[in-house]
């Protein structure tokens, strides 16, 4: 991956096979060969590629054949499933047999090779977890990822930091479930830490099994283009050094790993000169990752040589592809499928939304997951049956289907029997496919069945049961409140024709007949109620309000209703792309469609949370790795591109949101603000950073109120608390070598009070404010970059806290453009550095807590030119940050130097209370003072557009 990327997959090519990757091969030990000795390796540019003996390449990498010979057993692969964050588990199913060889490989991208983290690795087998170690190892076996530093002997990085990471695990490995988690930790604040595969390859030896000739040939191979001042890498070779004779084997496959390619780019791969693959890498095994094989030998086809088979890649299209691992196998005789049931899940009543039990003659489906764990395809369909007890219920026929590929079979079942019931599923259950294993082709389940009872039907309200929601419209305010409601039915009876009501205390607001309710099932209705703003209103929920149906258990009748407390709010909910910019985006990631941005203030329900309130006035793309999450990925089509990388971010009353995820957990309360903004990170000198905090919701009128200052932020969110907020009281520091700007200090103050109470500001100057002030309060610092001692003492360590516009040497930089002016008025915000730790030694920009807004410039009056903004212009508040630029004697900045500006800086002159938009371009002699020879100077250069005005530049 460069840039921020994280993976990739294949389409057609002539005369191939290819399949996603957890194989099983097979093979009584003729010859084996382990080489695991250590290594010492180093960062590459252009990684380490696959050729060689790794024993020969012990002293700088390690990389190259690692294990080959021939075995009576077995060679699986597993690997999966895409890039995602940490902690990342994959889980693999190891055939029996005794391991003779097995290396667990781990891809760790650490955004870039500048970046270090941490990895620990564990490992879950038949007996228990246990902690992989390796040489540089820490006690608690973390393993430190150096990037471009790295030296650690079983790490392979490459480029923009992508860490190839192995581990022996002979000792480890088991016949059956195993699975391995990592956990990355930064050390880098900007270190990215996602996982992006774990790789399993394990030889084993089962003497009942035929003969396998093995290469197992490790490395990590960057083929890339020519960037970062280094010469393109068009290809790729990996070698399986030996001599064999090819009649002697059946059947032959080669294995492949690809992380970070291009979706439909015309990469290739051959063997021995035969193109396998004309489009590799299509992220077949998930996001970025392509793990896969290829047939070189069957009954068609034979691309076997008799000395030193290969394989070469060449990237084509791709900008930049990462080859981890090539494997090739050969086989005494062909590849059998195997199939095996590997879950019934729950039965689900038909027509339902809820199954709440099974009840004997109703419909359910059953839905069973049956696997090819084989070595090869079953080249034709099958049939699966469900029985009941033995007794056979429906049989449905199954498309063929490929090794190492699933498939959910749906059944129809009506039970007949009460009481407890066995469920059994049995693939290929007229043994029509010629499998490796025929034992294993069945699964049961046992559920309870209940007995049907036509006078015992149970119908159910609780608090659970009703959910208050914001209502959808597209880009605008839908102010109802849509009531969700779960009509449960608990007996063993069905209950028909009945009515559901609901009431705002004693008020039917609105009403649904129901037809019928199975026993032991439920459905879900809607209805949206034009709540206005308050409450709490009483909502009440009646099932069987007329009390058509008769429910005569004991209790059945009082269970009917409940009643919870609805109450309205105002949020705000709005988007943006690239720090705050509300124009129409158009460009690659919306597929080259306009994606027009929206802010909406609305009434939603109280508690609603962010995620909701968003699905309420969007339309939204959870990440496909993990539909279930409420991360979201995509809003109106515009979706995130770790290639950017560009990444949707989470701000919440103007403070970032660690990770957008926890807009899930995050309820909103009355007045608060969400904003999600369409970003790349930010890259300084050594580290990268988001901007933490936005000025765009200091704007009162724009946003609800002026934040962060009113509604604070939930600091309990990692914990699962979305409601509890932290409000910190607000210090405005002025420096106290021009005390002028403590009536400025002032107006601010009286700016806030509108919204936020006066006991929670304070006004200091920078030699009286406390320590304790500025560690736990926000701070509002006024002056220019070097007359405020906090802004002085702070501005060297910018990147540590998300400063995006910092002074060097009397210029004004800008990190976000890499560009410098000499002259601005600056309003930013940023994260308040002094609660964590001493200044210098831990980043903090992506840690929530008290913010620093932020009004200065590198001379007197662009910093109160600055203020300004804070106080007169908020409607110019517009981005995440702002640097107004005014020209010299356009005081009213209007990109205009004329008589009117003369007389403006004339009515300053005689009364410093007179309103200029830009005091620097009043004083056109920076003497800094504004008087008649300044209003003088801009009536000549009105006349005269070649008249030089000189006002303040630099820290004049």
């Amino acid at each position: 991956m460069e840039g921020n990327t994280p993976f990739k997959k294949s389409a057609g090519g002539k005369m191939r096979r290819k399949r996603r990757i957890a194989i099983a091969i097979t093979a009584t030990v003729l010859a084996f060969t382990v080489l695991i000795m250590p290594a010492s390796a180093y960062y590459n540019w252009f990684g380490f590629p696959m050729q060689g003996e790794a024993s020969n390449n012990a002293a700088t990498a390690y990389n190259g054949t690692v294990a080959n010979g021939t075995v009576n057993g077995s060679v699986y692969i597993g690997c999966g499933h895409g890039i995602d964050y940490a902690p990342y588990t994959q889980e693999f199913n190891v055939p029996e047999g005794t391991v003779k060889f097995a290396h667990l490989y781990v891809h760790v991208w650490h955004g870039t090779e500048n970046y270090q983290g941490k990895l620990k690795v564990n490992y879950t087998n038949a007996s228990g977890t246990y902690t992989l170690f390796a040489n540089n190892t820490d006690a608690e076996g973390n393993l430190t990822l150096g990037g471009d530093q790295d030296t650690n002997d079983n790490v392979w990085t490459a480029t923009h930091g992508n860490a190839w990471v192995w581990f022996d695990v002979k000792d480890y490995v088991t016949s059956g479930a195993n699975s391995a988690t990592a956990y990355t930790y930064k050390v880098s604040p900007g270190f990215d830490g996602r996982v992006g595969a774990i790789k399993l390859v394990v030889v084993y030896e089962n003497t009942s099994m035929n003969e396998t000739r093995y290469w197992i040939v490790q490395g990590h191979d960057a083929v890339v283009y020519a960037t970062s001042g280094h010469s393109a890498k068009d290809y790729g070779y990996a070698y399986f050094n030996g001599t064999i004779n090819p009649d002697e084997w059946e059947y032959a496959m080669l294995y492949c790993t690809w992380l970070a390619g291009d979706v439909g780019d015309t990469d290739t791969l051959w063997f021995n000169g035969h193109l396998l693959d004309d489009s590799c890498t299509n992220y077949e095994q998930g996001a970025y990752l392509d793990s896969r094989w290829y047939v070189v030998k069957n009954d068609t086809i034979n691309y076997l040589v008799s000395n030193d088979n290969y394989a070469r890649y060449w990237r084509d299209g791709d900008a930049y592809v990462h080859w981890v691992d090539a494997d090739l196998v050969l086989f005494r005789e062909a590849p059998r499928p195997d199939l095996v049931v590997r879950e019934i899940a729950d039965p689900k009543l038909v027509d339902h939304d809820l199954t709440h039990g099974i009840v004997v003659g109703h419909n359910y489906v059953v839905n069973a997951t049956i696997v090819n764990q084989g070595t090869g395809d079953t080249k034709k369909s099958f049939n699966a049956t469900l029985y009941e007890n033995n007794v056979a219920k429906q049989t449905v026929n199954v498309a063929a289907l490929e090794k190492d590929n699933s498939t959910i079979v749906s059944f129809n079942w009506c039970p007949s029997s009460n009481g407890t019931v066995t469920l059994k599923v049995i693939a290929d259950s007229l043994g029509e496919i010629n499998e490796s294993e025929e034992t294993n082709n069945l699964t049961s389940k046992v559920v309870y069945v209940y007995p049907y009872n036509a006078s015992d039907p149970d119908l159910v309200m609780t608090a659970d049961d009703l959910v208050f929601l914001p209502a959808y419209a597209f880009h605008t305010a839908n102010n109802d409140t849509r009531i969700r409601i779960n009509v449960t039915n608990n007996g063993t009876g069905d209950a028909s024709n009945f009515w559901v009501r609901v009431y705002d205390d004693s008020t039917e607001i609105c009403n649904r007949s129901m037809g019928t309710v199975a026993a032991k099932g439920g459905k879900v209705i809607y209805c949206d109620y034009d709540a206005p703003y308050g409450g709490p209103y009483p909502i009440k929920v009646v099932l069987d309000a007329d009390g058509e149906v008769n429910e005569p258990g004991p209790g059945h009748e009082g269970n009917n209703e409940t009643t919870k407390d609805l109450s309205v709010i105002t949020v705000k909910i709005w988007d943006s792309h690239h720090y705050g910019n509300t124009s129409t985006y158009n460009g690659p990631e919306s597929n080259y469609q306009d994606v027009a941005m929206f802010s909406v203030v609305k009434l939603v329900p109280q508690n609603t949370t962010a995620w909701d309130a968003l699905n309420s006035v969007a339309n939204v793309t959870p990440h496909f790795g993990h539909p279930e999450e409420t991360y979201v990925f995509g809003i109106d089509g515009l979706l995130e591109d770790p290639k950017g990388p560009i990444y949707w971010y989470l701000y919440l009353n103007g403070r970032y949101v660690p990770n957008n995820k926890l807009c899930g957990v995050i309820k909103l309360q009355d007045g608060e603000t969400v904003h999600w903004d369409f970003q790349k990170h930010i890259y300084g000198e050594t580290e990268s950073y988001t901007p933490p905090c936005t000025v765009q919701s200091y704007v009162a009128g724009d946003d609800l109120y002026p934040e962060p200052f009113k509604h604070g932020f939930p600091m309990g969110l990692a914990s699962g608390d979305g409601y509890s907020r932290t409000i910190w009281n607000t210090t405005i520091v002025y420096p106290a070598e021009s005390p002028e700007y403590r009536s400025i200090a002032e107006e601010i103050k009286d700016y806030l009070n509108d919204s936020v109470p006066d006991e929670k500001i304070s006004i200091a100057d920078d030699t009286s404010v406390s320590a304790a002030q500025k560690e736990n309060n926000n701070l509002i610092l006024l002056g220019t970059y070097t007359a405020n001692d906090i802004i002085d003492e702070i501005n060297p360590y910018h990147e540590y806290f998300g400063m995006v516009i910092y002074n060097s040497s009397c210029k004004l930089f800008d990190d976000s453009a890499d560009s410098n002016y000499t002259h601005g008025a600056v309003v930013q915000a940023f994260d308040n550095p002094y609660d964590n730790g001493d200044l210098g030694t831990n980043y903090s920009w992506n840690m929530p807590g008290p913010v620093i807004l932020m009004a200065s410039g590198l001379n007197d009056g662009d910093a109160k030119d600055a203020t300004n903004l804070l106080i007169d212009e908020t409607d110019e508040l517009n981005r995440f940050w702002r640097i107004k630029q005014a020209m010299c004697g356009d005081v009213n900045c209007d990109h205009n130097i004329n008589v009117f500006d003369a007389m403006k800086v004339k009515n300053r002159a005689g009364n410093p209370s007179y309103y200029l938009k830009s005091l620097r371009a009043a004083d056109v002699n920076c003497d800094h003072n504004i008087n008649v020879f300044d209003a003088m100077k801009v009536k000549n250069r009105a006349g005269n557009p070649s008249y030089v005005l000189n006002c303040c530049v630099g820290c004049a």
